[in-house]
């Protein structure tokens, strides 16, 4: 949502102190009277006609200031973003310090593809006029083009300071908020911007999607509606209906997104979504196509540009590949599946992996060269590496990954520190139980938006109060006070390892995972990481694209995953679970030994150095 500036001057636009009607009359040839006539055109919305004159007040005085900017805004109305352009910096270079050229040129420019310089442009502006609410609006925009959304932010928060009822503005940082999963704050601004602009279609569509976060979702398809009333083909809110149906479990969420993308063909959230859907039921070929929109649609990273092009599939014997990271580290182990294939082909493979993450991947990927991600300040626009080509981890599926045969059936591709196994298996020798369990309930990242594929381990107690079953905490937060209520409320220990940073130390946290029997998590980097180490873990939880229409996830042999059927709670998954814990307890048992699982020979149990981790119980 964009400000205009009206370039042309008062007295520009009066055409000068005399009358320019006289002018014209006694010499049609005077600017002054060629651009009268412009002015008339455009009003009358005779765009064409009005630049002819325009053209004609230039030619005939090349340096009137007035006759450039009027020239460049007809230009501009028109959609002759070239022209205009042109204009706007003839204009520039005979008034420097015309601050209404400088935001237009601004505008161009940001629509060509350069927002920098729209940035550049804007900040001269305002220095020369730092009161003028519109330009703050645009360079907001301009910003966030490029990533920079604290910036982005504080330039709309600035806009309205000086003008509190700039539509634009508040739909832009509600929009930000929006983004950002604060979606209650968010609501509170677009519904004040649409009090403003209550025409206003695109509002009414990111308020729509502000609203399916929050799971309002009766006010969502309101929100919708409303808007493709006033825009029927407006792909934004097409999309949201289709969320919506998701939400709701109804069969008809694809119909929205086709509706989407016919309504805007290169929508990269319409076909972001529709590649979801696509994978999910097992479309893996269009899926996969359309889920490489993920970048523009603001669904991973920011997209990275490189002086090298990306790997397309073309054989990579002696080329030197490049791998970078582009989500979460849940992701990021799900996606290293796909590694050793990329190894076995190419000359030198280079693994970038998040900073924790180096020692485990390192190890893991003896044959690669395994790096820290750099930090995002100081990388320069376009990115120079020691390579041939580079590939963003999530589009590795999409070359080897093309049908469920493509799936090898090795059980793990990440490998822990042996001796860390060993002093981990030493700690848990002497805590007893038949099955020790590992358990995590919740993700780093909770919005509002993700709470409902998750349980408090409050609800846990079907699981807890299994028989036979030793609990350990792989939960990497703050969760101190959750496990003493737990402990308290169902009568059962759960162990954790002192000292150990379960959310920094992933080489501690394979060490402890991999000599666990089994994990309980819902979808988070615990039962990524679990499932990468080929440890069994059950996950709970909806399906999802990962799942690529099969019954499983095909990345993780060692994983089972159990679903709410259709109207039933997330809890009656978790129910399910229960019931097979207490089979699997009872057969180790019966058995007289631990449960099936990648375990280490027992050793004695010895005294750990004071400085060491220890196992304690809250």
């Amino acid at each position: 949502m964009t400000d205009h500036h009206d370039s042309a001057s008062a007295a520009g636009r009066r055409g000068g102190q005399n009358s320019p009607w006289e002018a014209v009359l006694l010499d049609p040839a005077r600017a002054d009277g060629t651009f009268l006539l412009g002015l008339v055109a455009a009003r009358l919305g005779r765009s064409e006609a009005a630049m002819r004159w325009f053209r004609r007040t230039v030619r005939l005085q090349p340096g009137w200031a007035d006759g450039w900017a009027a020239l460049a805004d007809a230009a501009r109305r028109a959609g002759r973003w070239r022209e205009a352009a042109a204009a706007y910096a003839t204009l520039l270079a005979l008034s420097p310090a015309h601050g209404a050229a400088l935001a237009n040129l601004a505008m161009l420019e940001r629509a060509a593809g350069n927002p920098r310089a729209a940035v550049r442009r804007l900040i001269r502006a305002l220095a020369l006029d730092s009161g003028q609410a519109g330009a703050w609006n645009n360079l907001g925009n301009a910003l966030r083009d490029l990533g920079a959304t604290a910036q982005a932010a504080a330039a709309w928060r600035a806009a309205l300071v000086l003008d509190p009822r700039q539509a634009d503005a508040l739909g832009n940082l509600g929009g930000a908020l929006r983004d950002q999963d604060r979606y209650a704050e968010a609501r509170v601004l677009l519904r004040r911007a649409l009090t403003l602009a209550p025409q206003h279609a695109a509002l009414y569509g990111v308020l729509a999607y502000a609203l399916s976060g929050e799971g309002r979702l009766v006010e969502a398809e309101r929100a919708c509606r409303r808007a493709l009333a006033l825009t029927p083909a407006l792909a934004d809110p097409l999309c949201t209906l289709g969320l919506v149906e998701q939400r709701r479990g109804a069969a008809g969420a694809l119909r929205w997104f086709d509706r989407a993308v016919a309504a805007t063909p290169g929508h990269p959230l319409a076909r972001f979504n529709r590649g979801l859907a696509d994978l999910e039921g097992g479309a893996l070929a269009d899926g996969w196509a359309n889920y490489a929109c993920r970048f523009a649609a603001g669904r991973a990273g920011w997209e990275r540009r490189f002086s090298i092009p990306e790997w397309r599939g073309e054989p990579l014997a002696g080329k030197r590949l490049f791998i970078w990271r582009e989500q979460g580290v849940g992701d990021e182990f799900l996606f290293a599946s796909c590694y050793a294939d990329a190894i076995r082909q190419a000359g030198q493979v280079v693994i970038e992996c998040e900073r924790r993450l180096l020692p485990l991947f390192a190890r893991s990927f003896p044959k690669a060269v395994v790096r820290a991600e750099q930090p995002l300040r100081g990388r320069p626009l376009v990115e120079t590496v020691d390579c041939d080509l580079h590939i963003p981890a999530g589009s590795m599926p999409r070359l080897l990954r093309t049908g469920l045969a493509d799936f090898p059936p090795r059980s793990s591709w990440l490998f822990p520190d042996p001796a860390r196994m060993l002093d981990r298996r030493q700690q848990l020798n002497g805590i007893g139980g038949d099955l020790r369990v590992g358990i995590a309930w919740r993700s780093q990242l909770m919005t509002m938006e993700r709470q409902w594929a998750y349980l408090p381990l409050d609800d846990w107690g079907p699981v807890l109060t299994v028989p036979g079953v030793t609990f350990v905490n792989l939960q990497y937060d703050d969760c101190e006070a959750e496990i003493l209520r737990a402990e308290a409320r169902f009568g059962v220990p759960i162990f954790e390892l002192e000292r150990l940073d379960l959310k920094n130390d992933f080489e501690g946290t394979a060490a402890l995972t991999a000599n666990l029997d089994l994990v309980i998590a819902p979808a988070n980097s615990v039962a990524e990481l679990a499932g990468a180490l080929g440890v069994p873990v059950w996950r709970f939880g909806a399906r999802d694209w990962t799942h690529l229409g099969s019954g499983v996830r095909p990345w993780y042999p060692s994983m089972r995953v159990f679903h709410p059927r259709v109207g039933e709670p997330l809890s009656a998954a978790l129910g399910r679970i229960a019931a097979e814990l207490r089979r699997a307890a009872a057969l180790a048992r019966r058995a007289g030994a631990e449960a099936p699982g990648p375990r280490l020979p027992t050793r004695p149990v010895q005294r750990t150095p004071p400085q060491a981790p220890s196992l304690r119980r809250h």
